[in-house]
């Protein structure tokens, strides 16, 4: 009767080792999935029936907490008045690269020409 309360201990010790195997398994072949498709993440670029639309619905997500609601500038400066001092292609630019104190900012080409257009288009 001595070697009776080591039973659940080996059962446990057993059925663990099979998990890690099977989980070793799953990985290996997660892995060979991964290799096949090289790991890259292909990103969806969406274009958009409104540019400007959306523009501006990227500039009240991304700017006006720099830029104020009026985008007339509160930390960042003014950039509601950006007609002949920068291109849509610089906007674009600095919108993916920063420049000066401001970040780049998380968005892809798409959604960056999308707010220079939206800037361009409101500038007075």
């Amino acid at each position: 009767m001595k070697g009776k309360p080591l039973v659940p201990f080996a059962v446990t010790a057993v059925l663990g080792i099979l998990l890690m195997i099977v989980l070793s398994l799953v990985g290996l072949n997660h892995q060979a999935t991964l290799e096949e498709g090289d790991g890259e993440e292909v990103e969806e670029v969406v274009e958009f029936d409104d540019p400007i639309q959306a523009g501006e619905d990227l500039v009240n997500q991304s700017c006006i907490s720099c830029h104020g609601n009026d985008l007339t500038g509160v930390s960042g400066p003014a950039i509601n008045a950006l007609e002949g001092q920068y291109s849509e292609d610089e906007i674009a630019d600095i919108v993916l690269n920063g420049i000066g104190g401001m970040p780049a900012m998380p968005h892809n080409e798409v959604e960056a020409e999308a707010i220079a257009t939206y800037l361009l288009s409101i500038s007075e």
